[in-house]
């Protein structure tokens, strides 16, 4: 029997993929997404078939020099920040799966698994409108499109979107998760623009956002209340333009399992 079928039945049988067991979601406790001036470094459009791999190289080895064991990747993204403009469709939404773009997504997911990153997806980014609102035409073929490619057994978790409630209401949050949970097991998150939490009751995990500069006694109290009130685990996942340990550690002080400003 042929290596690569034995490796792909480990994969879908027992969630070894890249070499090694699938982390669980909270072992994806410590990221960080952004750096340089105004987060103008994106790790998390590390997948994009527009940035080089001399430069995808730098950031992981940037992320592992942080102490960093998670990757927080776009699976799509029409517009927010570098290298933005790719999904499993291409440089545009067709519903016409590009293999090159996906073979090169999906080469970089094994290749940060193999140097131990835990990998969060995350389906839709903001300032993505053409292509967000394309998506909820049809999130089931999506979601199908993304589990045929394979992208679906690489994800400890899989949030719905980036501040999705800039572009998503109730209604389509609903679809949007029920869709993902047809295909995917695993806890789904959410995350909204700073200090909302409107679609946590649809979800498993809250990913929480502060206006950067807040304060560390607030992010703390921000930690126990809410997790408190809904009962979810929370994510400190977006405090600061650029990492923030100082920040990180009162979180998860707090009760926050993870953050992405590590």
């Amino acid at each position: 029997m042929c290596k690569k079928f034995i490796n792909w039945i480990k994969c879908k049988i027992f969630g070894k993929c890249g070499g090694s067991t699938i982390p669980t979601w909270d072992q994806c406790d410590k990221a960080s997404c952004w750096d340089g001036n105004n987060a103008q470094k994106r790790m998390m459009n590390m997948l994009s078939p527009k940035m080089s791999d001399t430069k995808f190289n730098e950031y992981l080895n940037w992320m592992k020099s942080r102490g960093c064991n998670t990757a927080h990747v776009f699976t799509s993204n029409e517009g927010d920040g570098e290298h933005a403009g790719y999904c499993i469709y291409g440089n545009d939404w067709d519903w016409s799966i590009d293999p090159n773009y996906v073979n090169l997504m999906k080469n970089r997911i094994n290749i940060l698994r193999k140097n131990g990153f835990g990998i969060v997806l995350w389906l839709f980014a903001d300032d993505s409108s053409a292509w967000n609102s394309i998506a909820k035409k049809n999130f089931p073929q999506y979601l199908n499109d993304l589990k045929k490619q394979g992208f679906i057994d690489y994800a400890s978790t899989i949030v719905v979107g980036l501040e999705m409630d800039e572009y998503y209401n109730m209604s389509d949050a609903t679809k949007l998760i029920n869709a993902t949970r047809a295909v995917y097991s695993g806890k789904i998150g959410v995350h909204h623009k700073p200090d909302v939490i409107k679609f946590i009751p649809l979800a498993c995990i809250l990913f929480y956002q502060v206006r950067p500069g807040t304060s560390i006694s607030k992010i703390k109290n921000d930690v126990a209340s809410i997790k408190k009130k809904t009962g979810k685990p929370i994510n400190m996942f977006e405090m600061e333009r650029h990492p923030d340990r100082a920040r990180c550690e009162a979180a998860i002080q707090a009760g926050a399992f993870g953050v992405g400003n590590w």
